[in-house]
This record gives C-alpha cells, structure tokens and sequence, in this order.
C-alpha cells in the first residue's frame, strides 16, 4: 500500500493542481453569452492551458484552426501526465492515447474531400507527433482516401483502413463509427497487458461501462431518431460487453417499440439499486452515468490512475462545451439554448 501511494502522490498532486486551470461554470456562462466568436478567442489567447498553444502561432482564424488549438490543449494536458508518470503509469496512459490518435484520424476523414485542403490539423504539438504511432505530417496532409492509406502504411491501421476502402458503400459517418469501434476493441485488449491488477480493475469498470452506455444509446437514438434495420444497428455495434448481457443486447436491439425497449432497459444492472438513474431520457444520461463511474473509481482508488483518468475525461468534456459554444454563438443561438446544452452534462 505504501508504496502505491508513493508511486501515485505526485501523479495524483500534479492532477489535483491541474483542475485549476479548467473552466469555472461562471466563465462558462461568460462566454455563452459573447456575442462575436472573436470574443471568445480573445479570452482564450489570454487563459490557462490554451494561451501557449495560442500564442504559438500567427495566426488562428479559420473554424479548423480554431477547434485544432482547443483539441491540442487536450493532447498538451496529457503531455505534462505523461512525462509526469512512471512506467507502469505510462502504460496505463497509453491507453488514452489511442482515443486521441482516432480523433485526429476521424478529423482527417472529415478535411479530405472539401475544397479547401486546410492545414486544420498542423497545430498538434511536438509531443503527439512523438508519440502517434503514424507519420502525423503525412497523415493530417493528405488529400484523398488513397494518400491516407499510404500515410498509414506499416501501422495498426494500414490493414483496417484498406478494409474499410474496400467497401465502396462505407461514407465519411461510417467511417468514424468504425474507428470509434476499433479504439475500443484495441483499448480492451490493451487493459489486460497492464500488470497492475488494480490498473487493469479501473480500466475494466471504466471502459467496461462506456461500452455498455455507448451500445445503449446507440441502439435507443438508431430506433428513435433514425429507424434503422437491425443488421445495420448490429454491424455498428461495439462487439464487447461488461454489466449488459449479450442476450440483454440482442433484445434492446430487437425491441418493436420504444416502450418495450425502456422496459427491457430497465431490467438491466444499471437500472437496479444503487447504479438506479431515472429514466434514459438522452444522451445527458450516458453523461451522467459515465460521470458517476469516474467518482466511484476515484473515491474507492484515490492514490491511483483513477484520479487522472478523471481529469482528462473532464478535459475532454470541457473541450465538447468549447466546440459547442463557438458552434452556438457563431449562428447567433441564445445564450440560454447554449447554456442548456453545456451545462446539462
């Protein structure tokens, strides 16, 4: 136990102190309320962990560019943790690390094609380009599908990117949801490599969990929003389970009617005793469970990985309020319609 506790105290210090530079709820509100997007860049370029990556560059104008600079404040934060973190810890975070090679990946898809070859992607710092399994020059460069499988040749996407190609129905939101569906299938295999018992017990709970809510909230807005066949639901469906039963699965997935499909949901072990929520609802509700997970895992394990995990989760959160914000009040929504989605979660 000592000695848990020594490894960790400085990891979990240097988190705790970290927090700091989040977003208050009141500058949150603060910057809803803006009424130029240039507004909420002139803060940006003056606060906490955007500042320097601000700073560091001429000229930021372009909505590529800006939501670059937001997501490598993420990529900064978890540069500090890592260099900040032992071995094993480093193993753990690696983990992490993955997610955010999938995003710049999904970002690519999304540039390819548009008329416009921005550079959105040429602010990732120094550390990502370090440690990203690919060529990040060559990969956020590319200007067609093909130039991005050759970006990933000899890494762990080339075979499943070619796979991808080859199905010439597949569009860009497909492609996404694949590469959502292979950080989780590769980020599950990667937790049992861990050999701390008590690492690979967080991870378990905590991945373990939003796969589950993932697949959940999957088949409820399939049904609900977009009335998609069954094969479809089932091809992009994540192929792992934790608390949810596969036949459990299997019947959401079949329900007829969205009434049928809550009560079925409600038979679940998320909707019993003390992981009871209310009701789905919406996505607000993965949200809270997700939310719920992370402080269990922090109040049961506080000298542990648990602690850092929460912390870049809540980065990531605050970058989605963000994106949402410079989204709201670049169309000219209410400050109060935007409060109601970012502060809801």
């Amino acid at each position: 136990m000592s000695s848990g506790l020594l490894g960790y105290s400085g990891l979990v210090t240097k988190t705790r102190a970290m927090y700091g530079g989040l977003l208050s709820r009141q500058t949150i509100v603060g910057l809803s309320e803006c009424e130029k997007v240039e507004d909420i860049l002139s803060f940006l370029r003056e606060y906490g962990s955007y500042a320097p990556i601000y700073q560091s560059h001429e000229e930021i104008a372009h909505r590529a560019q800006v939501e670059a600079v937001i997501d490598d404040s993420l990529y900064s934060d978890y540069g500090k943790l890592y260099r900040f973190a032992n071995g094993e810890q480093r193993k753990g975070l690696e983990i992490i690390f993955l997610r955010y090679e999938m995003n710049v990946l999904k970002r690519c898809l999304e540039k390819i094609g548009k008329q416009e070859r921005e550079k959105n992607l040429a602010y990732l710092n120094l550390f990502f380009g370090q440690h990203a399994s690919f060529d990040v020059e060559a990969v956020t460069g590319a200007g067609s599908m093909s130039e991005l499988l050759v970006a990933l040749s000899g890494t762990q996407y080339e075979e499943f990117f070619k796979r991808l190609l080859d199905n010439e129905a597949m569009t860009r939101t497909d492609y996404a949801i694949q590469f959502d569906i292979l950080y989780y299938k590769l980020a599950w295999r990667q937790k049992e490599k861990l050999k701390s018992a008590k690492m690979r017990t967080i991870y378990t709970q905590i991945l373990g969990t939003e796969i589950d809510w993932q697949n959940i909230m999957w088949i409820y807005r399939s049904k609900r929003f977009y009335n998609r066949k069954q094969a479809d639901i089932y091809a992009d469906m994540i192929p792992i389970s934790y608390r949810l039963k596969k036949s459990e699965l299997k019947a959401l997935t079949e329900s007829e009617t969205m009434e049928d499909f809550l009560e079925i949901l409600g038979k679940t072990a998320y909707f019993k005793g003390k992981d009871a929520l209310v009701s789905i609802g919406d996505e607000i509700t993965f949200y809270r469970m997700m939310e719920k997970t992370y402080q269990k895992m922090c109040k049961k394990y506080p000298m542990s990985i648990a602690p850092v995990l929460k912390y870049l989760y809540d980065k990531e959160n605050e970058i989605d309020v963000l994106t949402t914000i410079l989204e709201g009040v670049r169309y000219r929504i209410p400050a109060r319609e935007i409060q109601e989605l970012v502060l809801a979660t």
